[in-house]
């Protein structure tokens, strides 16, 4: 509390001493007045990289009027649930392909399992139970039932903590598992495979798209009811928005504005052009929707008369069953308290639209393993260009800006916490951040550390009015990011075929230096192995030497993008990295 007449505000803060300081969480600054308020600040998420750090607690106080005093101020350890599962397959919507991996898995996390049991039931939904699994409790298990004999239809599964006694102690939410048959995929315009890449229109593809926001520079708030005006929309390069979009070989888009309140009324559909322009280019749209909850200012205005139901149901009829349909963005940068909403969210958009997929990112990628049961792709925007390192950045091990090994910790953090489950889409930087907008170099470390780090799509934040490449472009004259951009694209999608294929460990054998990343995958035409490589240190590494295995092919190396061969000797070449530096190789 404060003294009467005050002018103070206070908080809270919680530091990691063993890393200069820096703040882990705090509360929200509040001027409390003269009497006793609770200042809380709950789902602090650090990563294991901190632990055993010391952390320290400071209160703040801003103002020059009054006296300020902090009582009872309480570290509580927020205990986890007594029993968490996650569903690791099926991996898109709970659909158990019939031509597809019959196992289904779940990872059950028990925090303390002493004298404790699982039973985990899969049983059709409405109807008795098929199978059952009871066994000892363990920190961490996975529990698997065949669904190979399963019918097709719809089932259910349920994990439940039982104690020494035979009592329940915890149980956690149930799955629902949709056993289909191929003709129903096949009706599918996307989905996200077994191997967490998405399928559209029958082809695997790596997702290359941009979140977009017209501004009057481009376009006065246009949305349309005939796809003429959106081809029409000014971009760069003396080319269409839409134009552009072909130009930079984007397979996905999502625009904030003004699609955050278009009309979906018939007499009004603004929607429906909108993705027919954009197939036209072979791009699929996401369509935010994290604001069309009520309570919401940016709710749209013309649906003040129908119920959140309503409007979501209105929603996937109209965007279900399009050629331009790739999904929903529902959450952006979200604080844990909106799980609740966006998991309203879920059973209306998922069933309303099996192809729509549901995305969202996070700015915090310690929370990952909060959002992994809200969307089918899991994401965080990692932003290094312009910033200092962070917390995560610095118990790496980076010291200067801008701290580039930021893209391969979130990358990798959003693979681990959804146990390499889920199709992982990062959103990277393509904005002028303290007045630094990445370069080419910059662009491409991030995409490839991503993909190195099991992304299997990426979104650039973007082509965006507010310092994105439309600001560069049409208020700064810098026309340079946007051909840096399409540079880029075209690098990396003549890469697809082999960036959607499975992983090749096996086809090399050891690399010298432990702080280089690296991913191995081939192609089979031409018959080439294709290793991704990045310095994940800001240091320079000299000489490190690759170890290619005997079923690899060993003739000559090509330094993709680079215009650099090496020579490969006793099935080893070597190559030197810069800080952060990625190379890719393409050995015949």
């Amino acid at each position: 509390m404060t003294s009467p007449g005050s002018n103070l505000k206070v908080k809270v803060s919680v530091h990691d001493e063993t890393l200069q300081g820096a703040v882990v969480g705090e509360t929200s600054m509040t001027a409390p007045g003269a009497a006793w308020t609770l200042l809380q600040q709950t789902n602090i998420d650090l990563l294991p990289v901190h632990d055993g750090d010391t952390l320290s607690v400071q209160a703040v106080v801003q103002g020059t009027t009054g006296m300020a005093w902090f009582d009872d101020i309480e570290l509580i350890d927020q205990l986890p649930l007594p029993i968490s599962t996650f569903l690791l397959y099926p991996n898109y919507k709970g659909y158990l392909w019939g031509d597809g991996p019959q196992t289904i898995r779940l990872e059950v996390a028990i925090p303390n399992p002493t004298n404790s049991t699982i039973s985990a039931t899969l049983q059709a939904e409405g109807g008795g139970t098929v199978a059952t699994i009871n066994q000892p409790a363990q920190t961490d298990q996975e529990l698997d039932f065949d669904g190979s004999a399963l019918a097709p239809g719809s089932y259910l599964v349920n994990t439940t903590l039982l104690d020494a006694m035979g009592n329940v102690a915890g149980s956690y939410a149930t799955y629902r598992i949709t056993k289909v048959d191929n003709t129903f995929r096949s009706t599918l315009i996307n989905y996200i495979d077994s191997d967490n890449f998405l399928v559209r229109d029958g082809q695997k593809r790596f997702v290359w798209g941009v979140y977009d926001r017209w501004s009057t520079r481009r376009c006065v708030q246009c949305t349309f009811t005939t796809e003429t005006g959106y081809l029409q929309i000014p971009g760069f390069d003396g080319l269409t928005t839409v134009q552009n979009y072909a130009d930079t070989l984007l397979n996905a888009e999502m625009n904030i504005l003004p699609f955050a309140g278009v009309n979906l009324t018939p007499s009004e559909n603004q929607l429906t052009p909108w993705l027919e322009a954009v197939n036209g280019v072979g791009v699929g749209h996401l369509q935010i929707v994290n604001n069309w909850v009520s309570g919401n200012p940016a709710r749209p205005d013309w649906a003040v008369n129908l119920s959140d139901s309503q409007l979501w149901k209105m929603l996937t009829s109209t965007q279900a069953g399009q050629p331009g349909d790739l999904g929903y963005y529902t959450y952006d940068e979200p604080t844990a308290d909106e799980i609740p909403t966006v998991l309203g969210q879920w059973p209306s958009l998922s069933s309303g639209d099996p192809s729509g997929v549901l995305f969202g990112t996070l700015s915090r990628v310690s929370q990952v393993f909060r959002w992994r049961d809200m969307a089918d792709v899991m994401s965080c925007d990692p932003y290094p260009v312009g910033n200092v390192p962070d917390l995560d950045d610095i118990a790496y091990g980076a010291t200067t800006s801008p701290p580039m090994v930021r893209t391969t910790i979130w990358t990798r953090q959003a693979v681990q916490q959804s146990h390499s489950s889920r199709a992982v889409w990062m959103v990277l930087q393509l904005f002028d951040l303290h007045n630094q907008f990445p370069t080419y170099a910059q662009m491409r470390t991030q995409a490839y550390k991503a993909i190195i780090n099991g992304a299997t799509g990426i979104l650039w934040w973007g082509f965006v009015s507010q310092q994105g490449i439309e600001y560069e472009w049409d208020v700064l004259g810098n026309q340079q990011p946007y051909f840096d951009f399409k540079m880029l694209s075209h690098e990396i999608l003549a890469l697809e075929p082999i960036l959607v294929s499975q992983p090749r460990p096996d086809l090399l054998n050891s690399v010298s230096n432990p702080n280089v990343e690296f991913l191995v995958k081939a192609s089979s035409n031409p018959i080439q192995t294709a290793v991704f490589t990045s310095n994940f240190t800001e240091v320079p590494l000299g000489s490190v030497s690759f170890s290619l295995s005997s079923t690899s092919p060993q003739h000559s190396v090509t330094v993709y993008g680079e215009g650099r061969t090496l020579p490969v000797i006793n099935g080893v070449f070597t190559d030197s990295f810069n800080g952060y530096d990625v190379h890719v190789y393409l050995v015949q």
